[in-house]
Parts: structure tokens; sequence; C-alpha cells
């Protein structure tokens, strides 16, 4: 039995939040299950009912749990579509929103340089396992990627065969793992096509692209993921909405 929530720093919904986060993260309900009642929490917790609704909320609307009318409050969960275009910016100049078809060209275990080690929040040549592939949109490879995971946050990854890693990871951590990806923090630049670039997107050695570095962070914001992605934006282009 958790022990109720005593007054501090933050407010008393917010420490609510955070002990369930940790408990989902801890795979106490898994992704799709549901929590226990309102009732039975707010009890637990030794808070008003109004207290743990407004925890409650916050999560509902960070879409790490769902409400069910007359059902109750689940561990949110996605499908492969949903996790991939909740995170996939690049649209047509249409507005468009194409799914990519991924082809992993490598993954390879090697050991944290600098920038994966402070991105990962990990030691410096802690294991690491890195991934290659290219990204096609309407059957044209559009996007090279580089994406780099700490072994450590989830065991086993390094042993699984290239061919059975997906086309959408997101969706593979959470079902494989129990990792949860909620929340993104990216940075876009202009850079020139390298030779590598070159060779996989078929385009001319300094070819304009747009450079968008990406750390992953699970429900606790713990660093999951670096990703480093190379873009073609001739048809295409990055779009996010602000508000």
């Amino acid at each position: 039995m958790h022990m109720p929530v005593k007054p501090a720093f933050n407010p008393l919904y917010q420490q609510v939040k955070e002990s369930l986060l940790r408990r989902i993260a801890a795979g106490e309900w898994a992704p799709g299950s549901f929590l226990p009642s309102e009732p039975v929490l707010a009890e637990e917790y030794g808070v008003s009912h109004g207290t743990l609704r407004k925890a409650l909320n916050e999560l509902t609307a960070e879409r790490r749990v769902v409400r069910y009318q007359g059902k109750g409050t689940a561990v949110a969960t996605f499908d492969a579509d949903e996790a991939l275009f909740r995170f996939f910016r690049i649209v047509s100049c249409e507005d468009r929103r194409t799914l990519p078809i991924s082809e992993v060209l490598g993954a390879a275990p090697g050991k944290a340089d600098a920038e994966e080690a402070a991105a990962l929040d990990i030691a410096l040549s802690a294991p690491v396992l890195r991934i290659e592939r290219v990204r096609s949109l309407d059957g044209v490879p559009l996007l090279n990627e580089r994406i780099t995971l700490s072994c450590a946050r989830m065991p086993g990854i390094e042993a699984i065969p290239v061919g059975s890693l997906p086309n959408t990871l997101y969706d593979f951590f959470q079902k494989r793992f129990n990792v949860t990806i909620a929340k993104a923090d990216e940075s876009i630049t202009a850079v020139a096509a390298d030779k590598v670039d070159a060779e996989r997107l078929g385009v001319p050695v300094g070819h304009p692209l747009l450079a968008i570095r990406r750390v992953a962070m699970d429900i606790e914001e713990n660093p999951v993921e670096l990703r480093h992605t190379r873009c073609v934006t001739a048809n295409f282009h990055y779009r996010t909405k602000l508000s």
C-alpha cells in the first residue's frame, strides 16, 4: 500500500500525479490496463476526490492515461500508426501526411560517445545500440536516420535481429519493454549532404538537407532515444502547430 502523500513544495495533486507516473513506469499497471477507481486511489493517497481528479486530468491532458466514461481510467496505449504520427512531422507540400516505410540498414552495439552519454543520461562508454535506417515516403527515400538506444534501459534489445525491428519503434518499445515515449525535444538545422546521405537518399554531395536532432523521453521524462534524421525537403517539409 502506498502511504498518503504529505504536504511539500509541490502542490498535493502534483505529488499524486508523480507517484502515479512512477507506478505506471514501474509496470504496476500495464499499457491498456485500468487503474483502481478514483475513490480507491483517493483513499490510498489520503487526498480529496478533487485533488485526485486534478492529477488524473493532467495525466489525461498529457495522453499518459485515457479516461472512459462509466469504465474508469486506463494507462494509455497506442497502435503503430498512432505512435508514428504523434511524433512524425514530415508532410508533403500539400500538407498530406504519408506513412513512412523504414528500411533498417544495420544495428550494432557500441559504447556511448560524449554526445550519446549526455543525451541519454548514461555513463561515457556505457553499452548502446545504434540503428541505421532509411525511411521512404511515397516510395522515395527521404530520411536518413541514426538512432542510439541505451542497452541498460531496454535490456536485450541488442540481441534482437535486425529483421525483427519494426517500422514503428515507439510502439515496439512500449509492447516489448514497457517503455512509453511521452515527449520529445527536437532541434532543427540546415546541413549539406555528406557521402553517406548522398548514397542513401540519392542526392548529390552538398545537397541541402534538414537535420533534426531528437531526444525522446518516457513518461517520467527519462531520456530513452537519441535520433539524428537528415531529410530531403524538395517535396516535403517539417510541420508543427504551436498553441
